[in-house]
């Protein structure tokens, strides 16, 4: 690549650092690893025109839940579209976080689901969907998930939905090596009384302010502070490179 060609490239880079600066303003949960948007601003600019990712970043602002990172936008560049069985995934999983948000609730012995919600009438799930959560953790494990674990539930329910026709199909006599023996010895009926817990607490809500958009001079900082740190990960990647090789 040309000099020329390369201080395009790197200008390209830098206003999109700064284009990524103010969208994560707004949308919020922006990505905190040091050099973070400079390595996706790299991605974007090799992947697409300046006009088309500003109009994927558009989309995003529409149709995504947080936190919006780098296939969110990929996918909504021209060309770059998700098989129609992820989309199906994708919005099975909308689905469920929406579900989870508003009718999913909680008993006092830490039971979660949505007959422990507000709402007695709440709509059905697909058995899909419902398979997907419980072989994936739960409903409490969706309840309580925080930011940080949303992409790594993310990836375990888009692998259990689309593995679910394949597990449906899968015959359970091939499972079991012998049929259980039915005891004729009849067993203590006892039932073990559960004791009762406190009653929860009330959590206190905390207002988070609204993020106020970036100074120009902030931009600049940024996309500074952003370049070193992708520089800095890139220099390291050589070296171990290098001395694996010696």
């Amino acid at each position: 690549m040309s000099k020329p060609s390369c201080a395009a490239e790197a200008s390209r880079s830098e206003k999109l650092i700064a284009k990524l600066a103010r969208f994560y303003s707004v949308m919020g949960h922006r990505p905190e690893e040091p050099g973070a948007l400079a390595l996706m601003a790299e991605m974007l600019t090799q992947s697409a025109t300046d006009d088309e990712i500003a109009a994927a970043l558009t989309l995003c602002a529409r149709e995504c839940k947080y936190p919006v990172r780098v296939p969110d936008i990929l996918q909504r560049i021209p060309g770059q579209e998700i098989p129609q069985l992820e989309a199906e995934a994708r919005h099975a999983w909308d689905v469920t976080q929406d579900f989870t948000r508003k009718y999913v609730g909680n008993d006092v012995y830490g039971n979660y689901g949505p007959e422990h919600g507000w709402y007695s009438n709440f709509p059905k799930l697909t058995n899909r969907i419902l398979d997907s959560v419980r072989r994936s953790g739960g409903w409490k494990t969706y309840k309580c998930a925080t930011d940080e674990d949303f992409p790594f539930l993310q990836k375990r329910f888009f692998e259990e939905y689309q593995a679910w026709t394949a597990v449906a199909h899968v015959d359970p006599g091939k499972l079991l090596t012998e049929m259980p023996k039915l005891h004729l010895v009849a067993k203590s009926m006892d039932i073990p009384k559960r004791e009762l817990q406190p009653a929860p607490t009330t959590q206190k809500i905390e207002v988070k302010r609204v993020p106020q958009a970036p100074t120009p001079e902030e931009m600049r900082d940024l996309a500074a502070v952003q370049k070193q740190a992708l520089a800095d990960w890139k220099s390291r990647q050589q070296r171990k490179r290098s001395e694996g090789g010696a």
